[in-house]
């Protein structure tokens, strides 16, 4: 049976707490260690605190080890509109109703998300308590949705055009180039600053994929856009793409493994099987013109040539930090055979 300690350990005695626990402990302002209770959060929270109210709750769940806890703390946050933010809060941010709620919930969600390791089964967690809310009774509500200015007809949580927007938001600005690799190495202070910047490229890639692998993000207009362009970007070569900012670093060759790992059964049946429809191109035009199969032929040939230049030791025509050695080999080999496994016909005759 779980016990109420299961969801209260933090793991303070360590000397360094995951970069995720820090984001969510600097809403609450508390000293490491401590663990805020959530009465006198809400007791104490000023109005625009709604989200340190939330980050209490966020970080008890991804804390807890109960096996229901997914269900049990979609509950609480979908009651918490109800009982804390629409009384407390409501009147200090007017009319946002459910959208000021929805994004300071997003906002703080998935901004812990993006600071877990792509490998960590906490990102799998917060989807799992997404796919929980979306079994709750929805709430038939306007939203207003900034990018498109408008108030929209929603189904909260089963229906919610603000979720995705919301990664949209999370999306990593700038890119990571070989120029910026070499010009920060020698320096210690700035290669470490561009390593977790590669980081949460990589980060944001791994939950983006699951969020799109697990269907959250379904009908949204932009939902491969930034799947087909990560994966170009990662799997471009000198020799097919020379006009490109290349050689490549190895962040985003995992960062592109992501996608294909972790939705590629997505990417393939909608992108790939299908013609995805013109008006869903957009900035990244890759899908068009039935060119889905070629780009997967494409894509599955590249890893294969970079699994077996790091098998044999051969010459690369990317930046590969030693620590990246060990996984992306595995990442790329595993991303190869899922790309010949979802398409056999393309890969049945070799080069």
């Amino acid at each position: 049976m779980a016990t109420e300690t299961q969801c209260e350990s933090d793991g303070a005695g360590s000397l360094q707490k995951p970069e995720w626990l820090r984001y969510l402990e600097d809403y609450l302002g508390i000293d490491p260690g401590s663990v805020p209770d959530l009465e006198p959060e809400v007791e104490d929270a000023e109005p625009e605190d709604i989200a340190s109210v939330l980050a209490s709750k966020i970080r008890e769940y991804l804390l807890c080890r109960d096996d229901d806890a997914a269900a049990r703390f979609a509950r609480q946050l979908d009651d918490l509109y109800a009982s804390v933010y629409e009384p407390k809060f409501g009147e200090f941010r007017g009319r946002q109703g459910w959208t000021g709620y929805l994004n300071a919930f997003y906002e703080v969600l998935f901004g812990a998300a993006v600071e877990m390791p792509y490998h960590d089964p906490l990102q799998d967690k917060v989807i799992h308590l997404l796919l929980e809310l979306r079994k709750l009774p929805p709430h038939s509500v306007k939203v207003f949705v900034q990018p498109e200015f408008g108030w929209v007809d929603s189904e909260i949580w089963t229906r919610d055009p603000l979720l995705p927007w919301e990664l949209v938001r999370h999306e990593p600005q700038g890119y990571l180039s070989l120029d910026m690799y070499s010009k920060w190495d020698d320096q210690e202070d700035a290669a470490k600053q561009f390593h977790e910047t590669a980081a949460y490229h990589v980060n944001f890639s791994a939950f983006r994929a699951r969020c799109t692998g697990a269907g959250l993000d379904e009908g949204f207009t932009f939902r491969f856009t930034t799947a087909g362009a990560t994966i170009e970007r990662g799997l471009q070569s000198v020799a097919d793409h020379p006009s490109k900012l290349n050689p490549n670093v190895d962040y985003h060759i995992i960062a592109a493994a992501q996608y294909i790992l972790l939705a590629g059964d997505v990417i393939d049946a909608e992108c790939v099987k299908k013609q995805l429809p013109p008006h869903r191109h957009h900035d990244w035009k890759g899908w068009a013109n039935g060119n889905g199969p070629v780009l997967w032929r494409q894509w599955g040939d590249r890893l294969k040539q970079i699994a077996d230049a790091l098998e044999s030791g051969g010459e690369l025509d990317f930046k590969l930090s030693e620590k990246n050695g060990a996984a992306l080999k595995d990442i790329v080999t595993k991303a190869r055979d899922k790309m010949v496994a979802l398409e056999p016909e393309l890969f049945a005759q070799e080069n």
